[in-house]
């Protein structure tokens, strides 16, 4: 008789497979209780997270000034330049922090005050900006379309707009900025948890870019326990691309954002704008989104100064606004960033489409993310070409060794 064979691995995998799914069942009808779980880990380590993150961001300028400091010919610097370095640096960051949290985030508050209780004011005047427009000559268009989607009582633009006006209560667009600020004022009670959770974050930082050379090594020891060696040495590679990608251009977006939004200010103080700190520090913001959001900022503010002030002051703003960012874009911007993400304004575009699904920080991010993936398809193609090439010499060498041979025969 037979004995009978059975297939171990067949039926582990198998086993696998029907566990891997009733998971993922479990996980789908269970999501909220999973995300909840997750979001409760996330705000635990939320110290780690922007540790990790200001470590990242000061790595580069502690780096420098190390390199700086070890330059000296004194051996007390050059045995302590590392620690130095990092105390320099952050004392020169939480400064320039205390500066601005002192002179300018009181005065941007002010404008910002002022500009929502201006909105009511706002309203009215593009009410009656719009009111006096005189719709006369498409009363007899706008008649006929109500005719054909079978309007029983047929209006004038003139009377649709009044209409509008008059039913539209402005409590309604009010409503949302008055819960914001109730939102500012609840997260005002918990500033003294998370003034503790970034003190906490900003101890850890010192300490990881501290002892960073020693977190990397046992990182690396332990990707080449799990990972083979090639594995290894291209994940290597491709982390440090992004990491170079990221950080030229976070830092350029930032300082460019910097560069706009000051001289924004200036140029709309100049102009008397009114709310011209509230304005220039959108602009500065704005221009952190690639391509488009200094140009949507941009048209914002010029409607804006024309309504709060007078033609000549809109025609000026919307001239010289203009002429800051073609500066921007032509001189300024090309000088910070360089080429290191000159990819195509085709995939520019669709990167930032893809983007807009995570929102803000999804486009802001989306153009580095899509140079990384640039990168990597361009280094796969020419692998991909060089071994091709690299086959077809062997197979010309192999056809000409043939060839002899036949002839012989």
């Amino acid at each position: 008789m037979k004995k009978l064979q059975i297939n171990w691995l067949l039926w582990i995998q198998g086993l696998l497979f029907v566990a891997i799914v009733i998971a993922i069942f479990k996980a789908v009808i269970n999501i909220e209780a999973i995300l909840s779980v997750i979001g409760t880990f996330l705000g635990i380590i939320s110290p780690i997270i922007l540790a990790a993150t200001f470590a990242y961001m000061l790595g580069r300028p502690c780096r420098w000034v190390e390199k700086w400091i070890g330059k000296a010919n004194h051996a007390f610097f050059k045995k302590r330049a590392r620690g130095l370095a990092v105390f320099s640096v952050y004392i020169v960051v939480l400064s320039v922090i205390y500066a601005v949290l002192s002179f300018l985030f009181p005065l941007l508050i002010n404008n910002t005050l002022d500009f929502i209780d201006f909105i009511p004011d706002l309203y009215a005047e593009i009410e009656s900006l719009i009111v006096d427009i005189e719709w006369d000559a498409l009363d007899e268009v706008f008649i006929d379309i109500q005719s054909t989607i079978n309007v029983h009582e047929a209006m004038t633009v003139q009377e649709v707009i009044e209409s509008f006006f008059a039913n539209f209560d402005i409590q309604t667009f009010i409503g949302p900025v008055t819960q914001g600020i109730g939102a500012i004022t609840n997260f005002a009670i918990s500033t003294v948890l998370w003034l503790f959770n970034f003190i906490l974050a900003l101890i850890i930082s010192i300490y990881i870019l501290l002892y960073k050379d020693a977190i990397f090594t046992t990182t690396g020891r332990i990707a080449n326990l799990v990972m083979k060696r090639e594995s290894v040495q291209t994940l290597k590679y491709y982390t440090m691309q992004a990491d170079d990608l990221f950080y030229k251009f976070i830092g350029a977006q930032f300082l460019d954002a910097c560069i706009m939004g000051g001289s924004s200010i200036v140029l709309l103080a100049l102009l008397n704008v009114r709310f011209a700190v509230f304005l220039g520090i959108l602009l500065g913001i704005a221009n952190m989104i690639p391509k488009f959001g200094s140009i949507f900022a941009s048209v914002f503010v010029i409607g804006l100064t024309f309504i709060t002030g007078n033609v000549n002051q809109g025609i000026w703003t919307a001239i010289l606004l203009t002429a800051l960012q073609q500066f921007d874009g032509n001189v300024i911007g090309p000088m910070i960033m360089g080429d290191a993400l000159k990819i195509n304004p085709i995939l520019v575009f669709f990167s930032l489409l893809v983007g807009a699904y995570f929102g803000i920080i999804g486009m802001f991010v989306s153009i580095p993310v899509m140079a990384l993936v640039k990168i990597i398809i361009i280094n796969i193609i020419e692998a991909k070409e060089s071994k091709k090439h690299h086959f077809d010499q062997v197979a010309r060498k192999i056809g000409e060794q043939a060839i002899p041979t036949k002839a012989k025969g």
